[in-house]
């Protein structure tokens, strides 16, 4: 579970994003910082992540879907998508045109 309690309940601020070995966290100092997501294959590109943040959640919000559902669900809920998601969705296009195509 996240604790959402530390976390500052208003919008989201681009400086107060950090990003250190695949996670992004997001707060004032180490006594405040809550998790927002994890990168698990590499260093994507973050920034996006925390521009979309900005643009369309407040930081309780956040959290809160992220906590009922993943960061991943969350963020898509309002529209997100990144190279990863297109990429997928893609692939599972392709392979419901292949099955549909086999019968």
């Amino acid at each position: 579970m996240l604790n959402t309690t530390q976390a500052p309940t208003f919008i989201f601020h681009k400086d107060l994003f950090s990003y250190h070995g695949g996670y992004l966290m997001y707060g004032n100092n180490l006594n405040d910082q809550v998790f927002i997501a994890r990168f698990k294959y590499g260093k994507k590109n973050w920034r996006t992540w925390a521009n979309f943040l900005v643009k369309n959640f407040t930081v309780s919000e956040y959290l809160q879907l992220a906590d009922q559902t993943s960061p991943r669900d969350a963020i898509e809920s309002k529209g997100f998508y990144d190279d990863t998601t297109v990429r997928v969705m893609k692939m599972k296009i392709r392979n419901l045109e292949a099955r549909l195509e086999a019968k």
